[in-house]
């Protein structure tokens, strides 16, 4: 797993976003900073703390994961789903019927024992018969996608939602299954989707800094325009975009952007964001304004990382990741209850049109960095 490129492309999603690198929103906030600020003890608390938070959170993520995936799979060895006759059937009950054993000799503790020697007696009876196979690995794997259907054609199966172990079923699907399970259950159910709320909100503080504060730098907004009247108009245009997000597709829509939007274009800027300060700016000139502001240079640590480590590290994951994903091709997955391996999602490619928008939206948020790079060197040659 350490291998594919994609693991590392999406560790390192997630600690930019969890930090906010190269999304304008630090900047934008230092910013407000004293001149005279320690940004160095800064940069490590919120390291050293974001590490903690991340370890400390994994400890109940993975703790009810596990015990929700062991509950349903228990369940399953009782029970399976019919999906072409929306019913539900019994493994055991088809054991007993089929082989005329007593009600109550076959059990959800002895079921393997019986089901191995029926195997060996009477093999092609059992491989006629429609049982579902049970594996815990399945439930901890499925996708929000896998298991919609299950609770559309079972009442019994609205306890799947918790089988969902990452994407937007983490925290709408498996935590809401914990904390129904918690005493006070409306009680933590308020205060989990207001904490929800107001992580979400205080997010878009960062995000919503770091598209203004340029706007307003530059001056391309015009200055008569009040503060909060722009600030409202940027919020309104995303809220407008987002739309498309609560569709019927909204969750392919969702994919995409999350895989073209939130990755990729952030790796080539942060690249970028060192190669600029490293090689145009200089390092040298870059430790002078750190040592004005805290008073020392900064140390060997630091510098072999900006000149050497962090670009690498950044270049080889995208280099990687594009030449990977330049020879497959690309797919989703769908809902086909007429797929031969349903309630598996069927594996579809990507229309052509579809392509062009992967392109177009990984290609908009970096294409600025050599606009702004030829728009200066035409700035400096002008005579």
């Amino acid at each position: 797993m350490l291998k594919n490129p994609r693991v590392w492309l999406d560790a390192a999603t997630q600690i930019f976003f969890s930090l906010s690198l190269a999304f304008g929103g630090l900047i934008a906030f230092s910013s407000y900073n004293p001149k005279k600020n320690n940004c160095e003890r800064d940069a490590l608390v919120i390291g050293i703390i974001n590490s903690i938070t991340s370890l400390y959170a994994s400890i109940p993520i993975f703790s009810i994961l596990g015990f929700k995936a062991t509950n349903n799979f228990l369940s399953c060895i009782n029970s399976t789903v019919c999906f072409e006759q929306f019913y539900y059937f019994s493994n055991i009950l088809d054991l007993t019927n089929v082989f005329d054993i007593g009600e109550k000799n076959i059990t959800k503790e002895n079921y393997g024992t019986w089901l191995q020697q029926l195997n060996r007696t009477d093999p092609e009876r059992v491989s006629s018969l429609s049982l579902k196979a049970c594996s815990l690995q399945s439930f901890l794997d499925l996708k929000p996608s896998e298991f919609l259907y299950l609770a559309r054609t079972a009442h019994t199966c609205i306890s799947v939602f918790s089988q969902s172990a990452s994407g937007t079923g983490l925290a709408f699907m498996v935590f809401t299954e914990a904390v129904l399970e918690m005493p006070g259950s409306q009680v933590w159910a308020v205060l989990f989707f207001i904490m929800l709320f107001s992580l979400g909100l205080s997010s878009m503080f960062g995000n919503m800094e770091g598209v203004l504060t340029p706007l307003l730098d530059l001056k391309i907004l015009p200055p008569w325009v009040p503060k909060e009247i722009c600030t409202a108009g940027i919020c309104l245009i995303n809220f407008l975009m987002a739309l498309i997000f609560t569709l019927a597709s909204g969750n392919y829509w969702l994919e995409i952007f999350n895989g073209y939007v939130g990755s990729i274009p952030l790796l080539i800027v942060a690249f970028f964001e060192i190669i600029a300060v490293v090689c145009f700016y200089g390092i040298n000139r870059f430790s002078d304004d750190i040592e004005v502001m805290t008073g020392r240079r900064p140390s060997a640590f630091w510098r072999v990382c900006w000149m050497g480590i962090s670009p690498v590290m950044l270049l080889v994951v995208l280099v990687a990741y594009v030449i990977i994903q330049a020879q497959k091709d690309h797919t989703y997955q769908a809902w086909n209850p007429q797929h031969e391996l349903f309630p598996k999602p069927e594996e579809k490619p990507y229309s052509s049109w579809v392509y062009s928008i992967c392109v177009l939206l990984s290609a908009v948020p970096v294409v600025s960095i050599p606009l702004v790079a030829l728009y200066t060197l035409f700035q400096r040659h002008k005579p």
